[in-house]
Formats: C-alpha cells, sequence, structure tokens
C-alpha cells in the first residue's frame, strides 16, 4: 500500500507541475478570465482561486481572492453574496470591494479572531514579538467591518436552487470551512474545500498546520478534515490552492489524509520509537522529580556540582563560584537565591542561554547584580535575543539581552575548573546549543530541548516552521549527541538522562524519515522550501519611525532547491511607498539578500502598521508568509 500511494505521490507531483505549467509557468489561466469547471461553477483566475455558483444573472461566491467584473462576461450581473472557507490574507483580498458594495460576506464562527479590525490589531501587537506558540499565518494587515461570522458545521444555505452544506475542516487554518453544494437532485456533488489540498497527497504552505511549536495540534485536525470529506464522496473537488479534481476525488482525498496523518504520527519521536520501531531502549532519568516541572520544586542534585530545577541548571565550582544555564521567570532568580543560602554557594559569575525560547531565558531580568555576572550564548542564538525585532520567531521576549561572550560552533571557554565545548544543535529551534564539558568525571552534553527521555513527553522538542526548525536539522543535530558519546544527556524541562546510543540512532533515523513523509506533502518535494513561512522574508521584521522617515529594510530569499528560482516581490503599500518592486533571482543552494528603502506618509497615524510584500514566481503566489511592521512614534 505504502508503495502505491508513493507511486501516487509522484503523480500528484506532475499534476500540480502540469497545472501551473497549462497556467502558463504562473497559475493563472492564460484568458486571466473565469472558467466554468462544472455546470455553474466558474473558477477565478490567479492563485489562490475562488468560486462562483452562477444562475442567470446572479451568482454567489465562495472565497474572495479577487473582484467578479469579470464575471459579467458569463452574465453575472450581480454577486449576492460571499462566503469565505477560511482566513488567509490572499483568499480575502476582494473582501473590502464587496463590502464597500454592500454584498454581504459571511465567515465562518471565530474567523473574527483574525479578520475583525479590533482582533487583527491586536494580534499584529502580540505576534511582534510573539511570546507563546500560538501561532497563525497569512493574516490580513488591517481587519474588516461588516462580516458576518457565523458559518458552523452542518449549517445548511440554499439559493436558486443550489443546496449547500457547512462542514467544519480545520488544518490549514485554525478556523476553516468547506462546502458541499449540489445542484437539483441529479448534479454532482461538489467540494469547495479552500486550503484543506492543494491535490492528491500535497498541501500548500504545510508550515499553516503548525499551530504550536512541538505537537501534531494542526496537523491531525487536517487529516481529520481530509477523511471527513473523503466519506462524503463527493464528484468533484475545487481547492484554491491546487487544480480542479474530477477523477477520483475519493482516493485524492484519502492520499492526501494518509500523507497528513503519517506527519501527524512523526511529530512525536516517542510514538515513533516506541510503537513504529517497538522494543525502546531503556535508560534512566537522572533527576525524574524534575521531569516536566516549572522551576517551582526544590533543587534536584545531579551530582556533586550539578543542581537543577524546571528547565534552570546552576554548576558549582569548587573555586566557590555559580555558573548557571536557562534561567527562566523570576522562579529561577528566588530558586537560586535559596540554593545559595541553603548549599553556602559563592556568587553567581557566568549564565548561558541554551536556545532563544523565553522560558530558558527571561529570568535574566529578575536576577541581581546583573553587572557582576556574564552571559554567554552561541553566537547564532544570541541574533533574536539581541534583536527581538529582527526575525520572526515564537517564544521571544521583547526586551533585548546584553551578551558578553558569543562562541561560534566548535569554539571552547574556560570558566574555573571547567571547559566548554560549544556547538550549533538546531532542532526544536535553528537558535539552539549545545555544550559539552566534563563535570564530577561525567562526560555531559547540554541539550536544550532537543531530546527529551522517550517516557517524558510525546514530542520531542518538535520541529516546525516557524521556528526555522526541520527534520533534518534534527537527524544532524542527534547525531552530534551520538558521536560525542557522552555519559549524560543534560536535557532540559527537568528531563536529564543518561546516554544510550541506540535511543539516539533512532532519533537520527527518526529525523530522516519525517524528512521524507514531510518532502511528500510537499508541492514541491521540498519540505525545505515549502514548509518555510521565511523562505522569504523582511529584515529588520519591525522599525520605529516617525511619520514622513525613510526607512531601510534588506529583502531576503533562500533557495534550497536545485534549480534557480526567481520571485517578483512588490509592497501593499496603503499610502506607503517602495523605491521598487523587486525581481528576486536566487541560485541553487544560495541566499540572496538587497536593501531597499521605503518612504512613511508625512500622516501616519501612531501605532503598529503591517504591510505585505506578496511574493510570486509569475503569477503563483510564494507559500511563503512576508511583511513588514512599522511602530510610528
Amino acid at each position: 500500500m505504502r508503495k502505491v500511494c508513493g507511486t501516487c505521490g509522484c503523480i500528484a507531483v506532475v499534476v500540480l507541475a502540469a497545472w501551473i505549467s497549462r497556467a502558463g509557468q504562473d497559475g493563472v489561466d492564460p484568458s486571466l478570465e473565469w472558467r466554468e469547471v462544472a455546470p455553474g461553477v466558474f473558477r477565478s483566475p490567479g492563485h489562490p482561486a475562488g468560486y462562483a455558483l452562477v444562475d442567470g444573472d446572479a451568482a454567489i461566491l465562495i472565497d474572495a481572492p479577487v473582484n467578479s467584473a469579470a464575471l459579467a462576461k458569463h452574465g453575472v450581473k450581480t454577486v449576492e453574496k460571499v462566503y469565505l472557507t477560511h482566513y488567509h490574507r490572499a483568499s480575502v483580498a476582494a473582501v473590502p470591494s464587496f463590502l464597500q458594495q454592500k454584498v454581504l460576506v459571511t465567515a465562518p464562527k471565530g474567523a473574527d479572531e483574525w479578520l475583525s479590525p479590533k482582533n487583527v490589531s491586536k494580534y499584529w501587537q502580540e505576534a511582534l514579538p510573539l511570546r507563546n506558540s500560538r501561532t497563525a499565518y497569512q493574516i490580513v494587515p488591517v481587519g474588516f467591518d461588516g462580516i458576518e461570522y457565523k458559518l458552523q458545521d452542518g449549517d445548511k444555505i440554499t439559493w436558486r436552487g443550489w443546496n449547500l452544506e457547512v462542514l467544519d475542516t480545520p488544518g490549514h487554518a485554525r478556523v476553516h470551512v468547506s462546502f458541499l453544494a449540489r445542484k437539483g437532485a441529479d448534479g454532482p456533488v461538489i467540494a469547495f474545500v479552500g486550503g484543506v489540498m492543494a491535490t492528491g497527497g500535497k498541501m500548500w504552505a504545510p508550515y499553516t498546520t503548525d499551530w504550536d511549536h512541538w505537537t501534531d495540534a494542526g496537523l491531525t485536525p487536517a487529516a481529520n478534515s481530509l477523511r471527513k470529506l473523503a466519506r462524503l464522496k463527493p464528484d468533484i473537488l475545487c481547492p484554491a490552492l491546487g487544480p480542479v479534481v474530477s477523477r477520483n476525488p475519493f482516493f485524492a482525498l484519502c492520499q492526501s489524509a494518509e500523507a497528513v496523518e503519517e506527519l501527524a504520527f512523526l511529530r512525536s519521536f516517542e510514538r515513533y520509537t516506541k510503537k513504529r520501531l517497538g522494543n525502546p531502549p531503556s535508560y534512566k532519568f537522572l533527576a525524574k522529580e524534575q521531569a516536566e516541572s516549572n522551576g517551582s520544586k526544590p533543587w534536584s542534585r545531579i551530582s556533586e556540582h550539578i543542581y537543577l530545577t524546571g528547565n534552570t541548571y546552576v554548576l558549582a565550582s569548587k573555586e566557590n563560584a555559580c555558573l548557571m544555564i536557562d534561567p527562566w521567570d523570576k522562579r529561577s532568580a528566588d530558586q537560586f537565591a535559596k540554593l545559595q543560602k541553603d548549599k553556602n554557594l559563592g556568587p553567581l559569575e557566568v549564565v548561558m542561554f541554551s536556545h532563544a525560547h523565553y522560558d530558558h531565558y527571561d529570568g535574566i531580568y529578575h536576577l541581581p547584580d546583573r553587572g557582576r555576572f556574564q552571559v554567554w550564548s552561541l553566537d547564532l542564538v544570541s541574533l533574536p535575543l539581541e534583536k527581538p525585532f529582527l526575525l520572526r520567531a515564537p517564544f521571544l521576549d521583547a526586551r533585548p539581552v546584553k551578551f558578553d561572550k558569543l562562541p561560534k560552533d566548535g569554539d571552547s571557554l574556560t570558566w574555573r575548573e571547567y571547559r566548554f565545548k560549544f556547538h550549533h544543535l538546531p532542532g526544536q529551534s535553528e537558535f539552539t546549543m549545545g555544550v559539552e564539558a566534563t563535570i564530577d568525571g561525567k562526560r555531559c552534553f547540554f541539550t536544550a530541548d532537543n531530546f527529551f527521555h522517550q517516557d517524558m513527553f510525546s514530542g520531542s522538542g518538535g520541529w516546525m516552521g516557524l521556528n526555522r526548525s526541520f527534520p533534518p536539522l534534527y537527524a544532524a543535530s542527534a547525531k552530534k549527541v551520538l558521536d560525542a558519546a557522552p555519559d549524560w544527556v543534560l536535557a532540559e524541562h527537568g528531563g536529564p538522562f543518561e546516554f544510550n546510543a541506540e535511543d539516539f540512532k533512532r532519533r537520527v533515523e527518526w529525523g530522516l524519515v519525517s524528512a521524507e513523509a514531510a518532502d511528500a506533502l510537499s508541492p514541491t518535494g521540498n519540505h525545505l522550501q515549502d514548509w518555510n513561512p521565511h523562505l522569504i522574508r523582511v529584515e529588520p521584521l519591525v522599525q520605529k519611525a516617525k511619520p514622513g522617515a525613510k526607512l531601510i529594510w534588506t529583502l531576503v530569499a533562500d533557495n534550497p532547491l536545485k534549480h534557480k528560482q526567481a520571485w517578483k516581490v512588490e509592497l501593499e503599500g496603503r499610502g506607503v511607498v517602495a523605491d521598487q518592486n523587486w525581481l528576486v533571482e536566487v541560485a541553487p543552494g544560495a541566499t540572496a539578500r538587497r536593501d531597499f528603502s521605503v518612504q512613511l506618509p508625512e500622516r501616519l497615524a501612531k501605532g503598529r502598521h503591517i504591510f505585505i510584500l506578496p511574493a510570486r514566481r509569475g503569477e503563483l503566489r510564494d507559500g511563503s508568509d512576508v511583511f513588514l511592521g512599522v511602530d510610528v512614534e
């Protein structure tokens, strides 16, 4: 069965590529017109697509990526209603024009969190930097007044002989519906599925299923949605981000569900090692009482000179001084003060951060005598901590951190009687370091949140596009630990454990198998392209300025593929003017950077303003999530 589906996966790539090719390599019908794809059903030009159900001179629309003027050629004089499948900005781009025309626009219940003006403003204020992992993508820069939010699973809609049923189908977006439609008793059953799938076995921008930074929270709903649609056995599938499927849509849905289910399963190393491989190796916790703790439990003594509570390690020197790794919140500062007193430890001299998630560094703001200790971390880890508005990433604190030493990958530093070797150890986040040191006669490897004990969590560290973390990086980092063969793995969240070589061999394999599955779901066949919201990005993410200022940004584009790629990038400015639109060409495996300027209007209200930079290959909208922010003072 896997072999058959694998073959069909290849066919799906060909189908999607052929669709793009027929559209002049740009995803748009060559005539730039709406075209009939089923009796009385027209598909809009462009990518993503919307659909019109037409009866005589009237129509209703499903999604609104473009206005309906070109439908006049097909006799349509009036659009009576617009129904939205979800809230991603490309699919709702023409909503303002319909609202202005007093056309009723109806969205799924709950979509107001990402479409109403108040909530959109709140989202952008809280998302940059993001101090949690409740992620969303492709959000409009400014919300809309006048949308009604009431579509729910099971709702029935009738219009001029058409019967539509609303189906709750989350996954591609947190709030997403599909429509099962039929005209009369004899017409084909048509499923309008929005972004649920692109074509059989493929999902456009699959990073949209990353609802948090380490679980299958979005993938499992996506798989359930696909299975739900498959059970209904529609005759025709009309996706927004792929070609119409009229040949065996049941198989296409099942194929997609199987691909998503495999990835949902693989998001957990623990499931993989126990259920897929079986006979998991046995290895001990070093401080099981601290597993999954938040730092509020009393310190555990790992060895004579290593203490642990929650995420925070303290290393004591024989020379009566201390080093701390990963202080979290005020509790770390309070717990350290108690440890110092109870154990008669010396002063704190060095603080290290293992990675760029606030629950591993924000205790720095609560430690007293900041001028008396140094802060160390890998140079790459420091990037988002020194400049929290430079890059888009989850779990950041808006307060910048000043560093005293920034070793590079492979460097070593000495503190008292200890020597630390630093490694770039991406996994849960690109911005992660590993540290090797011999402590109390044990060869130790601090591995941050990358590797939990197989009996501790059910998503070992996780991988996520927003974190710039991908399965091959996990595999490479696991291989580093495997090759180092330490005695102890000093993992975070209270879960240090004895090193076991078989366990880490399985972690390497898990990363490679997960990469293969992620590639299979990706339209290009490469998840490093399609699962990456940062493939094209702007640095810094947010700048402060006064009205009328001229600002300089850097446009950055990565190309993980084996052939040259070119993107056309433009600024949707709403009064903000860029120096030009850009054609960005990137060689295979390379990164391109170019500066550009933006002129702000003299009259620009105070507050945060978001501007979108859609990127296209031809007219095919790229899956990356590109925007910039200006905080007007």
